[in-house]
Formats: C-alpha cells, structure tokens, sequence
C-alpha cells in the first residue's frame, strides 16, 4: 500500500513504488505549495485543474506598459510579483504574448471605466501600471461606481437591521 500524503492521494507510480511527486490525473502533476505561494500577489483570478492561470484585465494593462517601457518578457512577469524559477518562463512569454494580443485587439487600453476594478486601492493600482490621464480618469471614476454601489448596500443593510426589534419589551 502506498504512502498517503496530506493531500489525501497516494504518491505511487506504476510499478507501486512510492515517488516524490503527487499526481492528480494521468501524465499531470499537482504543484506543490510553493506554486501557490508564487500566485498569491493579487494578479489571478483562477487556477484551473489544467495548469492554466487566469489573469486579471488589470495584470495585462501592467504587464503591456512595461513590455512597451522596453522590459522582456520575463523580466516584466518577474517585475509584477512572480516567480518564474517557481511557475516557468513559458507562463511569461504565454502571458506577454496575450498581453500584446488584447493590445492588438483595443481591447487592453480602453478608456471605458467598465474595464477596470473598482475594488483595488488606489495606491495598489499605481504601483500596477503607470497610467495615462484618460486611463486614470477611467480607473477613478470605476473607483467611485464601486464605492456608490457599497455605501447603496450599506444603506439597505443598515435598514434591515433597524427593522429587527431589540426591546425584550411587549409591543402594546
């Protein structure tokens, strides 16, 4: 019988030896914590079974800035928060290529509010990208729809909340 890791899954390879390395499924090994330690700069938004990382709209806004300040593709990826000795170069050269792609497309520097987040910080978001004036426009006036939208939801609970009855009092 094999070695159970933490993970619950048995570390074995075909001849029922015990190996160093988890496997999820046939052919794909599960990456270890240091993996997910290198993702965790606020740059994903999914980490699907395949391997594959989602990014953010606001990592290819960074990431084409700096590829356009004349950076490479690693060392842009590296400048953003990741580790490439952890995730591979291939992921910064995948993701300066999307990058240039979405450029080609308009569909990176738009001046449309919608296409940035509103929730990041200001001062996070300036340390992101440097941003045009028409971008930073853009980006505050995200900020503000988002913050309208929180204090609305805050109004609406602090009323459900003031309709709860708190008296240990009888109503007459």
């Amino acid at each position: 019988m094999a070695e159970r890791i933490e993970s619950g899954m048995y570390r074995t390879d075909d001849l029922d030896f015990i190996t160093d390395k988890p496997h999820m499924f046939e052919g794909l090994e599960m990456p270890d914590e240091a993996y997910y330690k290198a993702l965790d700069n606020g740059m994903i938004t999914d980490l699907p079974e395949n391997g594959r990382l989602v990014y953010t709209h606001d990592f290819y806004v960074a990431m084409y800035k700096k590829l356009e300040s004349g950076m490479g593709s690693v060392e842009a990826y590296e400048s953003l928060g990741f580790d490439t000795k952890v995730t591979g170069v291939e992921k910064a050269y995948q993701a300066a290529k999307r990058a240039r792609e979405k450029a080609a497309a308009n569909k990176l520097y738009t001046v449309d509010p919608s296409s940035y987040d509103g929730s990041i910080p200001p001062e996070q978001m300036m340390e992101m990208a440097n941003l045009s004036s028409e971008e930073l426009i853009a980006y505050l006036k995200a900020r503000n729809y988002y913050l309208e939208e929180l204090v609305e939801a805050q109004k609406k609970t602090q009323s459900v909340l003031a309709d709860i009855l708190t008296s240990s009092k009888a109503k007459r």
